[in-house]
């Protein structure tokens, strides 16, 4: 508690943690909006049934996809293994890293999918008297 205490009234700590939390809030809006978008092109596309709308609906989804592999991949990965440690193991973090950032992907593509049905259903769904 003495700590934190210190820490909170420390200028130079309360620096740095302002930074690390505005880095986390600019990249969660960053895919909030990718979410945004590819989220009004799924929309479209249940509602306009068209092709081009498909197209764009999952190019956009790619363009999210690389966005999400940009920040967990190319970036500092989530070390399992030690720095000093051999390339295969070095290769098997990337592989798990590569997983994680698809899996990630793949929930948010799902929340995205659901939410624009549910919005579309919902819309089109016959007004109750």
């Amino acid at each position: 508690m003495k700590r934190l205490s210190a820490n909170i009234t420390d200028q130079a700590w309360r620096h740095r943690m302002g930074r690390r939390f505005e880095a986390f809030t600019e990249e969660a809006f960053h895919v909030i909006r990718w979410s945004l978008m590819v989220g009004l092109a799924r929309y479209l596309s249940v509602t306009a049934h068209g092709r081009a709308y498909d197209v764009i609906h999952w190019a956009l989804a790619a363009l999210l996809f690389g966005y999400i592999a940009s920040r967990l991949l190319l970036r500092p990965e989530i070390p399992l293994v030690p720095e000093t440690a051999p390339t295969w193991q070095r290769l098997l973090q990337s592989a798990v890293n590569f997983l994680v950032c698809v899996g990630a992907f793949a929930i948010l593509l799902w929340g995205i999918n659901t939410l624009a049905d549910g919005v579309a259903h919902y819309r089109f769904a016959p007004m109750r008297q």
